[in-house]
């Protein structure tokens, strides 16, 4: 009788055992694959996040060179490069476009459409 028991409890040990093993190889390769994804997701949300700061950046940049050659802006205008102004650097970007945009604020007030 007692070596049936320990037969049993060996045979449950190794099974639990196994199971355990089994349940944590599992979670391990599912760790590692959320991990591949979360990876794949930050790197596009940066191409996004660049590619947004490039085009306020280019905007802005348009923007200065047209309203400076028609001689002023518009308010709404204003309002718009102020709104690009303050995205681009909440993507990150930096302090060559703050001179751009200070001379933008600095051109005379036009008459809206």
């Amino acid at each position: 009788m007692e070596i049936v028991l320990s037969v049993i409890t060996t045979a449950m040990t190794g099974g639990i055992g196994w199971l355990f093993h089994t349940f944590k190889a599992r979670e391990e390769e599912r760790n590692r694959f959320e991990q591949k994804r979360l990876e794949e997701v930050l790197k596009r949300e940066q191409a996004i996040n660049e590619a947004l700061r490039a085009l306020c950046r280019d905007r802005i940049l348009q923007g200065y060179r047209y309203y400076k050659r028609n001689g002023g802006i518009t308010p709404q205008d204003l309002e718009t490069m102020t709104k690009l102004y303050n995205a681009y650097h909440a993507l990150g970007g930096n302090g060559t476009i703050t001179a751009v945009y200070a001379k933008i604020q600095e051109l005379s007030l036009k008459e809206g459409d």
